[in-house]
């Protein structure tokens, strides 16, 4: 898988707070940079709980893009970073797709509350309602052709 683990991308010794992952835009290698990813951080000490809000938030946000910004066949990568600082993880992902609609990420609204009822849910949306129950100070922005999102977990929330 084309990633470079825990390394510092200089190709200093690795970090053991700091995780990469360079991958294609693609569902196969999202599920597998997941999967890499739980590694990573239960050898962190991360506890199962934390673990799989994680997997939960990088799943949702991830399929996001290759779903959206590249849905035209359009080969893309993405790219990962997450850094330990004290009981918080930093996320930062990277994208060279399309841009988020009216430039920032959905609201995140509850489908239920805008159609009525359950039985005429819109598909989807509720993504960015679980990105947003589960993250702090989420941050979009559009950049020189790049996406950047930008948020924080709570370890133990």
């Amino acid at each position: 898988m084309p990633h470079d683990g825990t390394t510092d991308p200089s190709g200093a010794a690795p970090s053991l707070t700091t995780i990469q992952r360079t991958l294609p835009a693609d569902f196969r290698w999202v599920r597998r940079a997941i999967h890499e990813i739980e590694d990573d951080l239960l050898a962190w000490g991360l506890d199962q709980a934390d673990v799989g809000s994680v997997s939960i938030i990088l799943a949702e946000a991830l399929n996001n893009v290759v779903e959206h910004a590249y849905d035209d066949g359009v080969a893309g990568k993405m790219h990962i970073a997450i850094r330990l600082r004290g009981q918080s993880l930093i996320f930062e992902l990277r994208d060279d797709g399309r841009p988020m609609p009216n430039g920032r990420p959905p609201a995140g609204t509850h489908p239920v509350h805008e159609t009525g009822s359950l039985d005429t849910l819109p598909e989807g949306g509720f993504g960015w309602l679980l990105i947003r129950e589960l993250v702090r100070d989420l941050v979009y922005d559009r950049t020189d052709g790049q996406n950047i999102l930008i948020f924080r977990y709570c370890l133990g929330d």
